[in-house]
């Protein structure tokens, strides 16, 4: 079985997931939201349980990874997963792509309660088979983290680069993003570099980028899945899955039980 049937038939109605934010703090809140407006419509009680740690004070990615400091980040993130598991977590999104790489050297039980964005993306492209445009840091870019995974060989036809000036304005938007810098210049740079390259869609191989891909969707008012991979809504959507009518079933037995008056 591989990693994405594993995140989806392992789902049961009593998971309770974590949350690994603060990379930053704008988007693993943004992320949060959009958990709880695509479960909207459905009783409270049927939506999911999310446990989020928001931690800002993890070192940079991109820098650590680039200059030799990886040893610091890992004892953040180590921490952060730790405490996420003691809060009873059963599943984990660590809400930073670039970060990724450093899963592997996680405890096994870790390593087997998360959820790879990764391979979220990778598994989407190959299922979609459309050419889709990388958005992601140039720390992600240049750890060549899309390249080295098994997946790649058979994706990396569907996956168009940047060339280098495009990326280095793709990681100065991310990081505007990240202090909640947010302009329509975004969505413009969005939109030129996919005329410019020839796609339709994108990848949010960042997790800033899905701030900007739900903006893209709420001035456009098309479906966010029509024009974007975005690892995070995949996330959603494995979530939403374990909420079935069974539980709608409980929940309305459960309201409709007889009530006794007090006396």
């Amino acid at each position: 079985m591989n990693t994405i049937e594993h995140a989806t038939t392992a789902c049961n109605q009593n998971e309770i997931w974590g949350v690994l934010g603060g990379m930053g703090p704008l988007a693993s809140a943004e992320f949060l939201n959009t958990i709880y407006e695509e479960t909207a419509g459905r009783p409270e009680q049927q939506c999911p349980i999310v446990y989020l740690v928001s931690d800002p004070t993890i070192p940079d990615r991109t820098k650590c990874l680039l200059d030799g400091t990886e040893h610091l980040l890992m004892e953040h993130f180590t921490s952060g997963m730790n405490k996420l598991e003691s809060m009873g977590a059963t599943r984990i999104v660590v809400c930073c792509v670039t970060i990724h790489p450093l899963i592997s050297g996680l405890a096994v039980h870790l390593q087997e309660k998360t959820i790879s964005l990764v391979d979220l993306i990778l598994d989407s492209v190959l299922q979609d088979r459309r050419k889709f445009l990388l958005f992601c840091t140039e720390g992600t870019r240049r750890m060549g983290i899309f390249q080295s995974h098994p997946a790649w060989k058979e994706a990396a036809s569907s996956i168009v680069l940047p060339d280098d000036a495009d990326q280095a304005a793709i990681h100065s938007m991310i990081y505007e993003a990240k202090i909640n810098q947010r302009s329509v210049r975004h969505l413009q740079l969005v939109e030129d570099l996919m005329r410019k390259y020839g796609v339709s869609s994108f990848i949010a191989g960042c997790t800033e980028m899905h701030m900007i891909a739900r903006q893209k969707a709420r001035d456009s008012g098309s479906p966010q899945r029509e024009f974007c991979i975005d690892p995070l809504l995949r996330v959603v959507s494995i979530m939403t899955q374990q909420f079935s009518a069974t539980n709608y079933g409980a929940y309305s037995a459960a309201i409709a039980a007889p009530r006794h008056s007090l006396r």
